[in-house]
């Protein structure tokens, strides 16, 4: 049998949470996020954490190398409980402390009790995290950082908010997009907009995966020039949610593949479809879910791992990717087998 050359990428059905795993040839490999709670009513009595767990294994797996966690929102933390039941993790890298402290999002909210916070704030969320990793290596992410995981190169472009200094290679472009690009004050709270952002490279290929990352922090990597340059894969950024993924942003990155991590009920914005899907070099939009809130976005359903709207009793297929050094892209839609090769340049 052939020794695998292609990083492996999967995009995990955690109901609208963040959850993708890359595994290198050489078995090593990275987890951005950990989805849901382990109870939770959209993932059922199939928790987020046994999902990643059997995502993981069967590309091999026995432990996950790196875990990056964008945010503490329970969509993006939840399963690191469930997970280290499973399965050990050895890094652990994050933005630091949380910076979502107030009782709701809105302005003039009172602070709450850090030590003691609402059980289902980001607060509690990253005390817990905090308990979990124990002793464990863990690294508090800066913009700049860069991370070498096997065949990878894994480069940190926005951490708690602040932007890399320098563009990218391939980036510092003035970006047209810009103009009248107004502000946004709704943020869905603070720790969206501290979302750690990575740009990450095989070979040829880009890939940007940032978290709940803002719109007006977008606006602090891509105005008014663009820090990042072009990539290849986009991870649509919150879920394709109407918060995020600007058309300053996506016309700068100009992917050719798409990925959108939304739920049945979440995400798969009708405006940031069709920015996406507007964009100059785009061939394919991939979801994890029909959206039933949004209909006319869908698509082909070729390209929908999930179609049952109740999320609960759905099969939580994933969308997988198959990426090789020469740039050539492959996602395969585990529901149907339905794939798809592109080819970066």
């Amino acid at each position: 049998m052939a020794k695998e050359t292609a990083l492996q990428m999967v995009s995990i059905d955690v109901e609208g949470g963040g959850g993708t795993l890359f595994v290198t040839p050489d078995g090593k490999s990275l987890l951005i996020d950990t989805g849901n709670p382990e109870v939770s009513k959209v993932t059922g009595n199939t928790p987020s954490s046994a999902r990643i767990h059997a995502a993981a294994t069967a590309l091999g797996l026995k432990k996950i190398d790196y875990l990056l966690t964008t945010h503490y929102h329970g969509d993006h933390i939840g399963g690191l409980e469930g997970l280290l039941a499973r399965m050990p993790i050895d890094t652990f890298i994050d933005h630091g402390e949380n910076r979502e402290t107030t009782a709701s999002t809105q302005p003039g909210a009172p602070q709450i009790d850090l030590k003691n916070p609402p059980p289902n704030s980001s607060a509690a969320g990253y005390n817990r995290y905090v308990a979990l990793i124990g002793n464990k290596r863990r690294i508090i992410a800066k913009a700049g950082d860069v991370f070498r995981i096997g065949g990878m190169t894994v480069t940190v472009v926005m951490a708690d908010a602040k932007p890399i200094a320098k563009p990218l290679a391939g980036g510092g472009e003035d970006n047209p997009s810009c103009a009248g690009m107004e502000s946004m004050s709704q943020i869905g709270g603070e720790e969206n907009a501290r979302s750690t952002s990575v740009v990450i490279q095989y070979g040829k290929v880009k890939i940007a995966a940032f978290g709940d990352l803002t719109w007006d922090r977008e606006k602090d990597l891509f105005c008014p020039t663009n820090k990042v340059g072009k990539v290849d894969v986009y991870l649509a950024t919150h879920h394709g949610t109407a918060l995020s993924g600007s058309p300053a942003a996506v016309n700068a990155m100009a992917p050719i593949v798409t990925i959108m991590g939304n739920g049945a009920r979440k995400g798969a914005d009708p405006a940031r479809v069709k920015t996406i899907e507007s964009s100059a070099r785009h061939q394919g939009l991939w979801k994890l879910h029909y959206s039933t809130p949004n209909p006319d976005v869908n698509g082909d359903p070729q390209m929908i791992a999930n179609e049952d709207a109740d999320q609960t009793k759905d099969k939580f297929h994933n969308l997988r990717l198959r990426i090789e050094r020469s740039g050539k892209i492959t996602v395969i839609n585990e529901r149907n087998g339905y794939n798809k090769s592109y080819q970066a340049p």
